[in-house]
């Protein structure tokens, strides 16, 4: 006498890649067993979130292709960030957010917005807006920005460095949220995820509670900074694609900037300034007060064999003559 469902949804057609109704005379049929059978049944879920089942739904290559690269996306972002947990053990090795970088601090304020929108999607039974946020925040925040900036600290500096410590922290709190938010639509990486999470775990995915937002990690004024600095990060980028074009310079680390800002830009870029290298992904900035200006050129000094940052102190340790400073403190 019940219905064995809390809510009932009802979708369009799924029409071939021309939009066409599928019919076996037509012979435009896609069947979800060739689908598995070729793919996954992963692969062939995530699809099912990734239009608006509202609307007559298109099934054909293109489509699986794309689902299939975003998935790929995810599951190789997710081994690069487990990759880097290897010597975390989240009982000892947490750092307090208060403790935690500018760059740490703002990523876990675009999860905590993730975990907002994505909660409101799964309410609404808008999956597609799920799987759209997801491959946002996997391709834009975490590859092309949090994790590509990340990666000289994690290799190189101090293994039990606070600032280390930090980034792995944010690292191990993404992968525990994202496991949560992206099981109703891939749930067997999220599974497999996390299996391999360092630290007590459920025995399923299933078996945790979605996540909510922390209100604590909500830092409006952090992302309205990093906003400005990371507009100047892609002027960096053409200037440095410049500069790699005529065979300056090969990687970003070969290259210095040169930096002139004036007002509330340059007193913003002055408060980060030890950092800009590690945004810029270059080995050296100089800033300067005056009009607005970006300069790029050979950075000064020698190269570093263990990082490949350039530096001109490289040769003042006599038990590491070959390396910068910031190594030679990881490896005393």
């Amino acid at each position: 006498g019940k219905a064995p469902f809390k809510a009932l949804v009802t979708h369009g057609f799924v029409n071939d890649a021309k939009g066409r109704k599928m019919s076996k005379s037509l012979g435009n049929v896609v069947d979800p067993a060739d689908i598995w059978k070729k793919d996954g049944a992963e692969i062939l879920r995530l699809w099912a979130s990734y239009e608006d089942f509202g609307n007559d739904l298109s099934c054909g290559p293109d489509s699986f292709l794309r689902v299939t690269e975003s998935y790929r996306k995810f599951r190789n972002t997710i081994r690069f960030m487990l990759g880097n947990l290897g010597d975390f053990d989240p009982s000892k090795d947490q750092v307090a957010y208060q403790d935690m970088t500018s760059l740490d601090r703002l990523a876990l304020s675009k999860l905590n917005d993730l975990v907002i929108k994505t909660t409101d999607a799964y309410e609404k039974y808008e999956f597609f807006k799920v799987y759209h946020l997801l491959n946002n925040f996997f391709t834009v925040d975490l590859s092309a920005g949090y994790l590509d900036m990340l990666k000289d600290r994690l290799y190189t500096w101090r293994k039990d460095s606070q600032e280390r410590r930090s980034s792995q922290t944010v690292i191990f709190e993404l992968l525990s949220h994202l496991v949560r938010i992206m099981a109703p639509i891939t749930s067997f990486l999220s599974e497999e995820t996390l299996q391999y999470l360092p630290g007590n775990k459920a025995d399923s995915v299933f078996l945790l509670e979605f996540p909510k937002p922390n209100p604590k990690w909500e830092n409006a004024g952090i992302k309205a900074e990093f906003e400005k600095l990371m507009e100047l990060r892609s002027e960096v980028s053409k200037a440095l694609e410049d500069l790699r074009r005529e065979k300056v310079i090969g990687s970003g680390l070969d290259a210095r900037l040169e930096i002139a800002a004036e007002g509330e830009n340059y007193e913003l870029l002055y408060r980060y300034e030890k950092n800009l290298p590690e945004y810029y992904i270059v080995s050296q900035v100089n800033l300067t007060k005056g009009p607005a200006k970006i300069g790029v050129s050979k950075a000064k000094g020698t190269k570093c064999e263990r990082c490949w940052y350039y530096d001109e102190k490289i040769g003042t340790s006599a038990k590491f003559p070959t390396v910068c400073p910031k190594c030679v403190r990881a490896l005393e």
